[in-house]
């Protein structure tokens, strides 16, 4: 009977969903405006009603070269669960579930996924037929063109995108017909930042939710820090203290606050073995993820890189502050000169906080929504990476490490005005409400996931606060990597790459020329 009474639920719902969406898409504008948290798209420009109604794609009834259904042909990010070959540019834990899914469940994010590719195909003639990723992607890419396969899309690792954007693989998206980039679908940091010389190859946005599921908050044990409130006001002085999430809503959550009591709450069993573990019943103030000096960097305001005015980047981690925060992450944050400190990847991180005894960690959100949320056996909070000074302004840059992905078009495509068409189609759709980033962010992060009304409020800032630094990408003279392997550097690695900054300056404009004139390149593995 349970079985039965879901299923009509389920029913009822898609008979309510699909003819909103379809209404939608045949310009009615109405109930069309979303509210999906704060997205970072400041300005909606010409892309709403006078009445704030969604501007919608126009519908189309494609059809193939014969007249019949269009096949709308799309490389997609897949994962070892899926059965295919584990990909040498991708972490297999980390996977694309916004773009299809083969039947509906009751999970909020493929339900809507689901009900909106449903809406999509009949909406406009079209059939999805998906291309799971079996290898490195941008090799994939590279055969694909080498054969004359034609794809209309690649859901692509951001590491194989910037590899394909400058080999003649991935088409300009400012050439496409029907794509509007001031949309508020699109995610505004994305185009900008992932722009060069007036290129845009790759973005993200409502479509895509990787972007703020691969970004790593901290994350605090609430009863731990509950029970330990009284000692950290008293430290500090003062009363607000003892509520961590009016310390962030002040801007008093700094990198110095966040340590201060971490260390408050150590307790060290016994001090000949080595550093603080919770296996060896010890207390943790503070387990280090191994990528959490990167996203302490891009945290506390830290750039190597920015966009100037003129759309073209400009290497910025020489000015003095990028530089400060760089160097106080190597003292504060090295795990050579801060041996209390416990460091490691996923499997240690979860031994040390799942278990109820750490009190600050960082994590994905993906592993916040997949694995603390069903695992934890306390209460959790989300926080924003800490501030560098009081008053700071909190960023939240992606790292693309092998688990981020984005949108492109290939450069060979079936019909190049459809592929734009539906690359706005499946933007626009997915930020509707009861759409897919309402499901991600609204149902599943904001009144799911985070648990309290603190989180919520730091989800907001994480959404509206997200962006990318094109630098780290291509690592233009190895500054990414300089910054990640702050916790276990002997010395200061930064100098020595600045006073180089010609090497660095020559590899950004041989990119950058890429970027502009891209020529194909075959295969040089």
């Amino acid at each position: 009977m349970k079985t039965i009474t879901k299923l009509l639920v389920l029913l009822l719902a898609v008979v309510m969903l699909v003819p909103c969406l379809a209404a939608c898409g045949n310009g009615d504008g109405n109930d069309t405006t979303v509210d999906n948290g704060g997205a970072n798209n400041p300005d909606d420009g010409e892309t709403t009603t006078a009445d704030g109604a969604v501007v919608m794609p126009p519908v189309l009834q494609l059809t193939d070269g014969n007249g019949g259904q269009y096949v709308y042909k799309v490389h997609k990010a897949s994962n070892a669960a899926e059965g295919f070959v584990s990909a040498d540019d991708s972490n297999q834990a980390f996977y694309c579930e916004d773009f299809w899914v083969a039947e509906t469940s009751e999970d909020a994010l493929s339900f809507a996924v689901y009900t909106r590719n449903q809406t999509i195909q009949e909406t406009y003639n079209i059939r999805i037929a998906m291309v799971p990723q079996v290898g490195n992607m941008y090799k994939e890419l590279n055969t694909f063109y080498t054969n004359g396969e034609k794809h209309d899309a690649t859901i692509i690792k951001t590491i194989s995108a910037a590899t394909a954007a400058t080999g003649n693989l991935l088409q300009d998206v400012h050439t496409l017909d029907y794509v509007d980039l001031e949309h508020p679908a699109f995610d505004q940091n994305s185009v900008k930042q992932f722009s060069m010389g007036g290129k845009l190859y790759y973005l993200s946005g409502d479509m895509n939710i990787s972007s703020m599921d691969n970004f790593a908050p901290t994350i605090v044990n609430m009863q731990m820090y509950n029970d330990l409130s009284e000692t950290i006001v008293d430290t500090f002085g003062e009363d607000i203290y003892a509520n961590i999430y009016e310390l962030v809503t002040e801007k008093l959550w700094t990198m110095d606050t966040m340590l201060t009591i971490a260390e408050l709450c150590n307790v060290d069993q016994n001090k000949s073995d080595g550093p603080l573990d919770v296996s060896k019943n010890d207390t943790v103030g503070y387990f280090q993820y191994s990528a959490s000096p990167l996203y302490y960097f891009f945290g506390a305001g830290g750039r190597i890189s920015e966009i100037d005015e003129d759309g073209y980047p400009e290497l910025v981690i020489a000015e003095d502050r990028n530089v400060e925060i760089y160097e106080y992450i190597l003292r504060n944050f090295n795990t050579v000169s801060n041996s209390w400190i416990p460091n490691g990847n996923s499997g240690p991180r979860k031994t040390n906080f799942f278990g109820g005894g750490t009190l600050f960690t960082d994590m994905t959100l993906w592993d916040v929504r997949k694995q603390l949320y069903t695992s934890a056996q306390f209460e959790y909070g989300i926080l924003p990476n800490p501030l560098y000074e009081e008053g700071d302004d909190y960023a939240c840059a992606i790292y693309f490490q092998s688990c981020h992905h984005v949108w492109a078009i290939p450069s060979m495509c079936t019909d190049a005005k459809n592929a734009g068409l539906l690359l706005q189609v499946f933007a626009v759709y997915s930020s509707l409400k009861d759409s897919t980033m309402d499901a991600y962010y609204t149902k599943t992060m904001y009144l799911t996931v985070a648990g309290d009304k603190g989180s919520r409020e730091v989800m907001d800032i994480i959404k509206s606060s997200l962006s990318y630094d094109i630098a780290g990408l291509y690592n233009w003279g190895l500054f990414q990597d300089t910054i990640l392997n702050a916790d276990t550097a002997p010395s200061n690695q930064l100098t020595s790459k600045i006073n180089n900054m010609d090497v660095a300056e020559e590899a950004m404009q041989l990119t950058l020329e890429k970027f502009k004139n891209p020529q194909y390149v075959p295969n040089e593995d």
